[in-house]
């Protein structure tokens, strides 16, 4: 069923008002349940002017920290098609920027596809003769005809010289063919076999050579390569931030010192330097103003960094700036448009302060310029400073526009080592934010399976109970969200039954059925860790149950074993009456059925290893 409701969703024309339904930007963070703080993140560094500054030459897209919250928009089809590529894409706490970020995210700011294979090897020092042409993501995208257009030179080769040509022909092609001719001379023939997808040919059983002059053609040469994820091109998450067609460099010049964090009891901050492209970088604040007060020169002197964590303004540009109500996270571009640099954490007892990271996605290809999103896939941790630590501030500038809008979360008492719980005002919450304890190895299923391990396997956000998905209808009408770790949809009866039964239930459920923004704080308030952690046990004891009950066409029996795992995980994913180990495949992972319920065996046995219980 949850397989049919994304699949759906992915088909059904949405409609540019409702273009792209982000992530929740400000979620209720996962350290809250927690009582310390993920390991800070170690970036390299260089020291300039006393003040330490990244160092390029050693950051890639693969060292990079890994993001911290979970999130996904889905972009209709109608613009899907209008773009030739599905921009959608979905990432998970844990996850490298690499993953969730793509080609076309960065056609201006880094000019990534400006770049050749050839070109990416000799700064990654990677051996493209070892490399397959699956590994390049841009070929699955490809038809014969983009592919000469992006290769003219192949169409001066024997067909029979160019092996992943020959087999795509001969796969297509009920008559034999000639394949001493040349590929220009078929096409010329026979144009209509420049349709001819390689989508539909195994690229894994070539290598790069295979397909000439492939790795000297530049990224930009090659059709739809805005939606190819960074890390679908070989080698390019490798290269250093300093090697980019468009190197990455600061912008402007202007150090501080951070004199003083304070946390959200401050009001009435005029004097800033945050914002956004949008509102300049002096957005004023009301209420709720976590910042660093910094010293140093005229320019910055008594000024405020505002937190983002705990501050909006407007951002984005064209038709994606009304993603995620046109907000982000009130930030400086301290390196240029590609992601923006937020004061995240601000810790007064402490007297430290981090900053993370944020990205944003831009849409554009020779037809259709769709502008980009607000930064707002993030956070991605970075770096933290101490009070009377000098730190690079960039270009401040005094424009400003409208004030910035506070998230409503607080940090008074926070510690970077021991991140309190902070009640929520309404309703003393904290009991329902502290999950289930998991990982019990007495937790049995009548089969043999150990339930909380394969509930964890199951779970796509990493155990996010803070989740919230994309508002998403099916063929039948039936609209609702993802909600928590096991992404329930918030229009089943057992859900809204839990929701509504508490003080401002119908008022949430109305939000979600609305589709408007909720906060990951809201979401656990009303479907508590706890309250989603018995329901994913009973699920997960009812997969296994029917499962058990359907016979393996394998080995003529009821599935047993690994393979009754795979039989629950294939339910899980797409309903009861999911054909077994279907080849049908899952849109918003690009696995099929069979490959999913594989891979969740494959997280069932890893997490038997890290609960002892073999």
């Amino acid at each position: 069923m949850k397989f049919t409701n994304k699949y759906l969703a992915s088909l059904a024309g949405l409609g540019l008002s409702l273009l792209i339904s982000g992530s929740i930007l400000i979620a209720w963070q996962q350290q809250s349940i927690s009582n310390t703080l993920p390991k800070q993140p170690k970036i390299a560094t260089i020291t300039w002017d006393k003040t330490r500054l990244p160092d390029w030459n050693q950051i890639n897209f693969s060292n990079m920290p890994a993001i911290s919250e979970s999130g996904s928009f889905q972009a209709p089809v109608n613009v899907t098609d209008k773009l030739g590529y599905n921009p959608s894409r979905s990432w998970n706490a844990g996850q490298k920027p690499d993953s969730f970020t793509m080609l076309g995210d960065f056609q201006d700011s880094f000019k990534l596809q400006n770049f050749s294979l050839t070109d990416i090897s000799q700064i990654a020092n990677l051996d493209l003769q070892k490399i397959s042409l699956d590994s390049f993501g841009v070929i699955k995208f490809q038809t014969l005809d983009s592919l000469i257009k992006a290769i003219p030179e192949l169409k001066e080769f024997p067909i029979s010289e160019v092996k992943p040509i020959s087999d795509l022909l001969s796969q297509d092609l009920s008559t034999s063919l000639n394949t001493n001719q040349t590929i220009g001379s078929l096409l010329k023939q026979s144009p209509h076999l420049g349709k001819l997808s390689f989508e539909s040919l195994d690229l894994k059983s070539y290598n790069l050579d295979s397909m000439p002059n492939l790795s000297t053609t530049t990224i930009a040469s090659f059709d739809k390569w805005q939606g190819v994820y960074i890390n679908k091109i070989p080698g390019l998450n490798k290269v250093p931030f300093s090697q980019f067609p468009n190197p990455i460099n600061p912008v402007g010049t202007e150090m501080g010192i951070v004199d003083v964090a304070f946390a959200t009891d401050e009001q009435k901050r005029n004097r800033t330097i945050s914002g956004s492209n949008k509102e300049g970088f002096a957005v004023p604040c009301d209420r709720n103003c976590a910042h660093t007060e910094l010293s140093g020169s005229s320019a910055v002197n008594g000024k405020a960094w505002i937190s983002g964590k705990y501050q909006l303004v407007k951002g984005g540009k064209g038709i994606l700036g009304s993603v995620n109500d046109g907000k982000e996270p009130t930030a400086r571009n301290l390196f240029g448009d590609a992601f923006k640099v937020a004061v995240w954490d601000v810790s007064e007892v402490d007297g430290m302060i981090s900053q993370s990271l944020f990205f944003r996605v831009c849409m554009r290809n020779n037809f259709v310029d769709l502008g980009c999103t607000p930064y707002f896939i993030g956070p991605v941790p970075f770096m933290t400073y101490r009070e009377k630590e000098p730190i690079f501030l960039g270009s401040i500038d005094g424009n400003k526009n409208s004030v910035s809008t506070s998230t409503g979360l607080k940090s008074s008492g926070f510690r970077f080592n021991n991140s309190p719980i902070i009640a929520n005002k309404k309703n003393d919450v904290i009991s329902n934010l502290i999950p289930a304890a998991k990982g019990n190895c007495k937790n049995i299923h009548t089969s043999g399976t150990n339930v909380d391990a394969l509930s964890s396997a199951l779970s796509n956000t990493e155990n996010n109970y803070n989740f919230v998905g994309n508002y998403v209808c099916d063929s039948s009408g039936n609209c609702g969200r993802e909600l928590g770790a096991m992404q329930f949809m918030s229009s089943r009866t057992d859900i809204r039954k839990i929701i509504s039964s508490k003080v401002g239930g119908q008022e949430f459920l109305a939000k979600l059925d609305a589709g408007k923004k909720v906060t990951g704080e809201e979401m656990t308030q009303y479907f508590s860790p706890s309250e989603q952690q018995s329901l994913i046990e009973s699920e997960t004891n009812n997969l296994l149950s029917t499962a058990s009950q359907q016979i393996d066409p394998n080995t003529g029996k009821s599935f047993t074993g690994d393979r009754l795992i795979e039989r629950a995980s294939q339910i899980y994913i797409a309903g009861t009456n999911i054909p077994i180990d279907s080849q049908v495949s899952d849109v918003s992972s690009g696995n099929t059925i069979k490959e999913y319920s594989e891979k969740a065996n494959t997280k069932y046995s890893q997490n038997l290893q890290s609960m002892n219980c073999f």
